[in-house]
């Protein structure tokens, strides 16, 4: 390979300019700079070997910029189920696990016990992963005398209640349980930025990291118990450079409290789709824009995907077929693209590091800047960053109004067809603020 190299002439940035320009034949160079008015980021769309800063490690190896596997980029297929009935939901969850799934996420409706027995009955968990969304401390115990030792992720709204609760034996005989999370998707889907939704995210893995420590956990093990979870936005490129830059961000954080293990500084990512962009009334051309946003975040390369129906809070709902495209989605790209086992096939992108770089950087600074000003719990922290989303979310609001941003189905080339069904009411965001969904906002 060396030698392949060895045998062209390198050009020089003058040079590769040059050759820009004359196939620009005439227009500005300047048109090939792209500036993203929500993220406040300038994106050129040419680089040149002259223009790299760093150089990032090989896959595997810290600060993980480049994914946290050294040997594949496989990811777990991961389908949601609302708990109402044990029994129709362990029909669904049969049926999903024979079509592809191996990643369940079982989210309670509420806050009553939940026969785990029959829920999951016949499901081996041992070959699986399964995350438990509760509605209570109550269930989260439950969940966990069910699964033992199986691998397990807990996504409960208050993680201070879960600190206060005695679960250290439950991370003691389960090495793979990853008991608090931080869900940085509600930053995405409430209109916010790549490196709002990453501050965020570093600043209450750190809190969380911080509480644990004080409680009297090592390094290793109060930082192998946080996953997080990241929504996907449109933007192909931001979305993938965002999972590098969060990967490198949390390894400085975790790297300054000393870990033994050098694995400890690798964060446990899953990635969501949310509603920011899906549309209703031309419903199928969700499965292209849900297909392009797991693709970004797949060749950042993630743990866990977990593609959302598109219909999943709507009036008029066909979860049976919708869960199954999502599904169909994640088994293409992996049995028709072979994206398992690609390793990081965006290295070496001079312009994908830069954007990296800058999103890392933009991110840190606001992170900084929350630490400074009394930490992610500090009411005014929280209320300044709340409006500084909201701000963000009015220019998202804008730009479809104004066809700035041009999305099919929502504000150019509608549906012909006239759809029947509407939105139901979406959870509150981050610091409970209202969730975005650009077709409402019409």
């Amino acid at each position: 390979m060396n030698d392949l190299f060895s045998s062209f002439q390198a050009s020089s940035k003058e040079e590769w300019i040059a050759i820009l320009k004359k196939e620009l034949k005439g227009e500005s160079i300047d048109t090939l700079n792209k500036i993203n008015r929500v993220e406040e980021i300038a994106f050129p769309a040419y680089f040149h070997r002259e223009d790299q800063k760093s150089t990032f490690s090989d896959p595997g190896l810290v600060p993980y910029t480049r994914g946290i596997q050294p040997k594949s980029n496989d990811w777990t297929i991961a389908t949601g189920f609302r708990i109402k009935d044990p029994e129709e939901s362990n029909r669904e969850i049969i049926a999903a696990l024979m079509s592809g799934t191996d990643h369940l996420v079982l989210e309670a409706t509420n806050a009553d016990p939940i026969d785990f027995h029959i829920l999951l009955k016949e499901v081996g968990l041992s070959f699986i992963h399964t995350t438990f969304r509760a509605k209570s401390i109550e269930q989260v115990n439950q969940f966990l005398v069910f699964v033992k030792e199986a691998p397990a992720l807990i996504e409960y709204a208050d993680n201070d209640a879960l600190l206060k609760t005695d679960l250290k034996a439950y991370l003691d005989k389960n090495p793979t349980l990853k008991l608090y999370h931080v869900d940085a998707s509600s930053v995405q889907q409430a209109g916010g930025t790549t490196w709002q939704e990453l501050s965020i995210a570093l600043a209450e893995g750190h809190e969380l990291l911080v509480k644990q420590l004080e409680r009297g956990m090592d390094c290793d093990a109060a930082a192998a118990a946080i996953h997080f979870t990241f929504g996907i936005g449109s933007k192909y490129f931001f979305e993938l450079a965002k999972i590098r830059a969060f990967r490198t961000c949390w390894a400085q954080i975790v790297s300054a409290y000393s870990p033994k293990h050098s694995c400890s500084l690798a964060a446990t990512i899953t990635a969501r789709t949310g509603f920011l962009n899906t549309t209703l009334k031309d419903p199928y051309t969700n499965l292209l824009r849900q297909t392009t946003e797991a693709m970004s975040v797949v060749l950042a390369g993630i743990q866990h995907l977990n593609i959302q129906p598109y219909d999943w809070y709507s009036a008029n709902s066909n979860t049976a077929f919708t869960r199954r495209m999502a599904t169909n989605i994640s088994l293409l790209l992996k049995e028709e693209s072979y994206l398992q086992v690609v390793i990081d096939p965006a290295g070496g992108s001079y312009a994908l590091d830069a954007l990296t770089e800058t999103i890392a950087e933009r991110a840190w600074s606001s992170f900084q800047w929350i630490e400074r000003n009394g930490s992610i719990s500090n009411q005014e922290v929280r209320q300044t960053l709340a409006s500084e989303i909201e701000e963000k979310a009015a220019i998202r609001v804008t730009e479809i109004k104004d066809k700035t941003e041009k999305r099919i189905g929502i504000n150019i080339f509608p549906n012909p067809e006239q759809v029947e069904n509407s939105w139901t009411e979406l959870p509150l965001c981050w610091n409970n603020l209202k969730p975005l969904i650009l077709e409402q906002t019409l």
